[in-house]
């Protein structure tokens, strides 16, 4: 009996991380959209008023609504996943994981509120925003807040995947770990110098994201 639960929780680790690896991938390519429509840049931080970015999205929706679609979506795996990771009993030092995996899915949660109210009340504000922009300004408040809370728990996994790749036995192989770590730093100087914007450190960030996940994939016992 205890055979048969502990491989029914290798399955399900095993989807939790390749649902961890398809969000992360999903959000990579809407954050790369995002940069194609001139919403967000790879080397520059897009610094805009509230009434600038109104502008911008009124004469762009049709296409912010899809990339932000699927931004939601990327983020419903995520949380999925996140619910299915914390049942893996595990603990850095004496600080349980599940309690890492719990607030990265409370950060996803965030998220996908956050998208959802854009997605829901942007567009009726865009459209007056040239006679009353304060309007969008309100509207934008609550998401942008949400969003901006929201993206600290993305860090989450960046934890767990070092902690995993410098532990013994740790699911994640010594080499990646020193290679992402190796690229994290170089990527974080970079964003410093203001060589490339933020984003560059997000897709980093989610790059490693699905590095963790099929990492889990390949786990074959607990």
């Amino acid at each position: 009996m205890e055979v048969i639960k502990r491989e029914y929780l290798v399955t399900e680790i095993k989807v939790g991380g390749m649902l961890l690896s398809i969000g992360a991938f999903i959000t990579i390519v809407c954050i790369l959209l995002e940069v194609n429509a001139g919403w967000a840049s790879l080397f520059v931080e897009m610094n805009r008023s509230d009434y600038e970015a109104g502008i911008f999205l009124f004469e762009n929706w049709q296409e912010m609504r899809s990339i932000w679609t699927w931004a939601l979506i990327g983020n419903v795996f995520l949380a999925i996943a996140a619910l299915i990771l914390l049942k893996k009993e595990d603990s850095i030092a004496s600080f349980p994981m599940s309690v890492l995996w719990s607030i990265y899915f409370i950060g996803s949660l965030l998220l996908i509120i956050s998208f959802g109210i854009c997605l829901g009340s942007y567009y009726p504000a865009l459209e007056v925003i040239e006679e009353h922009p304060a309007i969008f300004l309100s509207t934008r408040g609550a998401p942008l807040y949400l969003f901006y809370v929201g993206m600290i728990s993305g860090l989450i996994p960046l934890i767990i995947y070092f902690y995993e790749g410098f532990r013994k036995q740790g699911i994640v192989p010594r080499r990646w770990a020193i290679i992402m770590s190796g690229l994290l730093l170089i990527v974080f100087i970079a964003v410093s110098a203001g060589i490339v914007s933020f984003a560059v450190f997000a897709i980093t960030c989610f790059l490693i994201t699905i590095l963790l996940g099929i990492f889990y994939w390949r786990i074959q016992q607990i």
